[in-house]
């Protein structure tokens, strides 16, 4: 029997982590709607106003569900 060789197969390069310190210091980029306190609610329908021109989307209902929510 023929014995087959084993083939190296190179390693993916591993890439020095030079940005994962600096994004571990911003902080989560994302907070859940249900997690974020009525202050941010406002401060994050302003900014949909503000982009999308209105407070017709999805994300902006959510909000707005929530802020009434909070609210009573």
């Amino acid at each position: 029997m023929a014995e087959k060789k084993a083939e190296a197969k190179p390693k993916a390069e591993v890439k020095p982590e030079a940005e994962a310190p600096a994004a571990a210091e911003a902080g989560p980029k994302r907070k859940k709607i249900n997690s974020l306190t009525l202050a941010e609610i406002e401060d994050r329908l302003a900014e949909c106003q503000e982009k999308q021109g209105g407070l017709a989307s999805k994300y902006a209902r959510q909000l707005q569900a929530r802020k009434k929510v909070l609210g009573s």
